[in-house]
């Protein structure tokens, strides 16, 4: 569903993405791991449009994508959840809600979406009159994630979404993402809990310095704690 075929990405004159390729397959969790400054981010941001790769070429269902505007990229269904959330503050939780369908026609069915989206997190429902800067960094995560079920995304492209989040809501996090993984939603994760993400990930690639040092099975890798460890640290 989605192919990068070495990706190179600049800041400058400083290289950040060195020709990495990866594939996220329909209906997969594929979950991109390394420390900070691995390049995982600017890859998203990449793939989202808010930056132009300088080499290779982004595959969306098999069409060309690197050229695009970000605002052309979400029409086509390629949705994506930024660290830090990046919420309408100022708006209500339904509001914020609302905005994740604008490009939606199947304006009858947008009613029906929200409704599920607020019976699977009942806190949003609970406060969907109060202004998003108002919620706590579990609500905020929760509001982020539902915001961009609302677009009926083909690919969900996650942004550390356990980050910030207290244990418990850490694995509420994990579940409700593997759940949406399970009702065909294909989703890009990057995480730097990595055991948490490969818990859940049907394959794995893991940065270091710009560049992708390993691909495997997920489950094959979270048993491989000595070569997580080496390119991880601490993971």
């Amino acid at each position: 569903m989605l192919e990068l075929c070495d990706i190179q990405v600049h800041y400058g004159e400083v290289k950040a993405v060195k020709g990495i390729s990866l594939q996220v397959n329909q209906g997969k969790i594929v979950t991109l791991i390394g420390a900070n400054g691995a390049g995982k981010s600017t890859t998203l941001r990449t793939i989202s449009g808010l930056l132009r790769p300088s080499e290779g070429s982004i595959l969306f269902d098999g069409a060309e994508i690197s050229e695009h505007e970000p605002h052309e990229i979400t029409g086509l269904g390629v949705i994506h959840v930024p660290e830090g959330r990046m919420l309408l503050e100022d708006m209500t939780v339904r509001e914020n809600l609302l905005a994740g369908a604008f490009y939606r026609q199947d304006r009858s069915d947008v009613l029906t979406d929200l409704n599920n989206i607020e019976t699977r997190f009942p806190i949003l429902s609970e406060r969907h009159s109060q202004k998003a800067r108002t919620l706590s960094g579990g609500e905020r995560q929760m509001l982020a994630v539902g915001r961009a079920m609302m677009a009926r995304p083909k690919v969900m492209m996650l942004d550390e979404p356990s980050l910030g989040l207290a244990p418990k809501l850490v694995d509420e996090m994990f579940k409700t993402v593997s759940e949406l993984r399970d009702e065909g939603t294909t989703i890009l994760l990057v995480e730097q809990n990595a055991y948490g993400a490969l818990a859940i990930a049907d394959y794995a690639y893991v940065m270091r310095v710009g560049e992708v040092v390993v691909e495997e099975d997920a489950k094959s890798l979270l048993t491989n704690k000595s070569l997580l460890d080496a390119y991880l640290g601490e993971a």
